[in-house]
């Protein structure tokens, strides 16, 4: 296992392409999704409670695959799992207050607070305001 490994941020976009065979980017995002390439960029993934949010509701119109991907971010061995605090809350509020200017969901303020309370710079999504904010985004 490499030293130094980096928190990478897995956004609600990422978990649709991956578990949605007819999403523009499933292709690409189970190339890229894997522990051989996550492990070859040095990366380990993470996400959060609000993200889980989303991708259940997304997927909740086909409640077994719901349930199984619901299961894998709540219990996997390779993605950490994170719950946003009040605190965070509080934060992502004020980032959502002061960019009026952008179209940010709530969900995004809270995944970029958590990406700088654990010092992420990477984000695995397709969404434009990660980059908006000042993160890269893979893949690439």
């Amino acid at each position: 296992m490499k030293k130094d490994k980096k928190l990478l941020f897995i956004d609600t976009s990422a978990f649709i392409s991956l578990y949605d065979m007819d999403d523009v980017n499933h292709d690409k995002s189970v190339k890229f999704f894997t522990p051989e390439n996550l492990g070859n960029i040095n990366f380990i993934p993470f996400t959060t409670n609000f993200v889980f949010d989303e991708v259940y509701a997304y997927f909740c119109r086909r409640h077994d695959d719901a349930i199984k991907i619901g299961t894998f971010i709540r219990e996997s061995k390779i993605l950490k799992f994170i719950r946003i605090d009040e605190n965070d809350e509080e934060e992502a509020w004020m980032l959502a207050k002061k960019y009026n200017d952008k179209t940010f969901s709530f969900t995004d303020c809270t995944s970029f607070v958590a990406m700088k309370k654990y010092h992420a710079q990477c984000a695995f999504t397709y969404d434009k305001h990660f980059t908006q904010m000042g993160f890269k985004s893979y893949p690439e």
